[in-house]
């Protein structure tokens, strides 16, 4: 098996990244709306819950797609770039959420390295996933038990302090790193990475009609599907004008994930006292 090259794969990369961080902050701006009493057609709320099952599943593979290069890095250098990019930027941007949503107050801010209580969580997740996958790294633990472990531990762990959501995503950052040191690749079985895209797609079609499937260990083959597809659809990525601004977002996301709620909190309220 062989895969793209690491140029290639970057860009692409950077591409889908933007994609999904996109799509969470459409889903946020929805949810913003919706606490406001904004409305909006339904057909935006059933495209919502169609990706359910794909958005967060797939910006943790992606970045556990990165966790290989960053660990060509001492610890300290690891340790520290990971604290001034990801930790640090979601404690600052957490205040401002807490300040635009009306609840900085001292219990929230002594939670916030702990907890996580806000949209952010992803960020704080993140960083303990890039822990994690230095420790393993390190200690040269097999990942394919962990993963599973992981995948159990999604079902039997309680959604209190989403430590169910903490064990499924888990899974999928560590499949991402799996992927690129095992030099991955299913550009030979088209016939497999086709069925993947219509698992994904029933997979989507269930979480519309029924509710949501995402973080269900029982329907991680939906968003497994999807992502069978994109690593065998990789290769045949082209890059141009539009592209590349996709490519930007996407190296930028964390700048564009950590601002975009309290600007849209802050935005809303302005927009509603303009309009009184």
């Amino acid at each position: 098996m062989t895969s793209c090259g690491t140029e290639t794969r970057q860009h692409w990369m950077d591409f889908a990244r933007s994609v999904c961080i996109l799509l969470v902050i459409f889903l946020h701006t929805t949810t913003v709306m919706q606490k406001y009493g904004i409305p909006f057609p339904d057909y935006i709320a059933v495209f919502n819950k169609f990706l359910d099952p794909f958005r967060m599943p797939l910006l943790m593979f992606l970045s556990g797609m990165l966790l290989e290069k960053s660990l060509a890095k001492p610890n300290r250098e690891f340790l520290a770039g990971k604290f001034n990019l990801i930790f640090w930027p979601f404690l600052i941007w957490s205040q401002a959420i807490y300040a635009a949503d009306g609840r900085l107050t001292l219990e929230y801010i002594l939670k916030t390295p702990i907890t996580a209580p806000s949209v952010l969580w992803y960020l704080w997740f993140l960083c303990a996933y890039y822990l994690i996958g230095l420790v393993l790294a390190r200690r040269r633990i097999p990942l394919v038990p962990v993963m599973l472990a992981c995948l159990v531990l999604s079902e039997l762990l309680p959604a209190y302090l989403r430590m169910n959501r903490f064990a499924a995503l888990l899974m999928f950052f560590l499949l991402g790193y799996y992927v690129v040191t095992k030099r991955f690749s299913i550009q030979r079985h088209g016939a497999l990475a086709l069925a993947g895209l219509w698992i994904a797609v029933a997979g989507g079609l269930i979480s519309v009609q029924y509710g949501t499937i995402k973080y269900d260990p029982l329907f991680v083959w939906v968003p497994m599907g999807l992502i069978a597809f994109l690593l065998w659809a990789a290769p045949y990525y082209r890059r141009g004008a539009v592209t590349r601004v996709f490519e930007w977002v996407g190296r930028n996301s964390i700048v564009f994930y950590a601002a975009h709620f309290p600007l849209l909190l802050v935005g809303t309220r302005l927009g509603e006292a303009y309009t009184e």
